[in-house]
C-alpha cells in the first residue's frame, strides 16, 4: 500500500468518526446544558425556601415584639387617667410617643418582610414549574443520547482501533502533514481529483502534477488549499 493510500485510507476512517460525531450533533451539549440549568434552579429553590424560612422566624419575632409594644401602649394610655402632675403625664406621653415610633419601625419592616416572601414564594413556584418541564425535557434528551450513544458506540470503538492501526503505519512527515491539513480544513484532507481540478477547492491542477497524482507514487497536494490529492481508481 503506497504512502497516498494510507492517507486516503486513514481519511475515509476519520470521514466516518465525524459522521458518528455528526450523528450526536450538539445533543451531549443540549443535554449538559440542560444539567447545569437544573443544577442551577434546584439551587435557587433551595435558597429561596431557605430565606422563607427565616423571613417567617422574623415575621413571628416581630408579631411577638409588635404585641408587646401595643400591650404597653394601651398600658401607658390607661396610666395616663391616673397621674397627679402634669411632670408625670408629659413623661408617660413621651414614652408611649417612644413606643409607638418603635411600633411603626417594626410594622414597616413586617411589612418588607412580607412582600419578600410574597415574592419569593412566587419565584419558587414558577422555578419549581419550570424545573418539572426542564426534567421532562432533559429526560427525553438523555434517553436519545443513550440510545444513540449505544448505536454508535461499537462502531465507534472499530473505527478509533482501526485509526490508530493505520496511523501507526503511516510515516511521520506525511502523517504530521495529513494532521495539520485536517484540522485547516474542517476534516477533510484528502480530496479526490476531479479532472484536472482539485476535488476539495476546484483549483486547476498542472498536468504533470495529474499524472504524478494518477502514477500513486509520491503524495501531491493542491497549490491552493493544501490537500492531499488521489485518482479516482483508488
Amino acid at each position: 500500500m503506497t504512502i497516498i493510500q494510507q492517507i486516503v485510507e486513514l481519511q475515509n476512517i476519520d470521514s466516518n468518526l465525524q459522521e458518528i460525531s455528526e450523528l450526536l450533533g450538539d445533543l451531549p451539549v443540549k443535554v449538559e446544558e440542560l444539567k447545569d440549568k437544573e443544577d442551577s434552579l434546584v439551587q435557587s429553590v433551595k435558597n429561596a425556601k431557605e430565606r422563607i424560612k427565616e423571613l417567617n422566624l422574623e415575621l413571628n419575632k416581630d408579631e411577638t415584639k409588635m404585641i408587646d409594644f401595643k400591650e404597653k401602649i394601651d398600658k401607658h394610655k390607661d396610666q395616663l387617667f391616673l397621674v397627679t402632675s402634669n411632670k408625670q403625664y408629659d413623661a408617660l406621653q413621651h414614652e408611649i410617643d417612644h413606643l409607638k415610633g418603635n411600633l411603626d419601625e417594626v410594622e414597616t419592616k413586617s411589612l418588607e418582610f412580607l412582600e419578600e416572601k410574597d415574592n419569593l414564594e412566587k419565584q419558587v413556584t414558577n422555578e419549581e414549574g419550570n424545573l418539572d418541564s426542564l426534567r421532562e425535557d432533559l429526560i427525553i434528551r438523555r434517553e436519545k443520547l443513550e440510545e444513540l450513544i449505544k448505536e454508535s458506540s461499537k462502531e465507534k470503538d472499530k473505527l478509533e482501533s482501526s485509526r490508530e492501526n493505520h496511523r501507526a503505519i503511516i510515516e511521520d512527515n506525511a502523517l504530521f502533514q495529513y494532521d495539520r491539513i485536517h484540522k485547516a480544513r474542517k476534516g477533510l484532507a484528502v480530496v479526490r481529483m476531479s479532472g484536472s481540478a482539485c476535488g476539495g477547492c476546484g483549483a486547476f491542477v498542472p498536468p504533470q502534477v495529474v499524472s504524478e497524482v494518477r502514477a500513486q507514487n509520491i503524495t501531491q497536494t493542491c497549490d491552493s488549499c493544501s490537500r492531499f490529492l488521489y485518482w479516482e481508481t483508488i
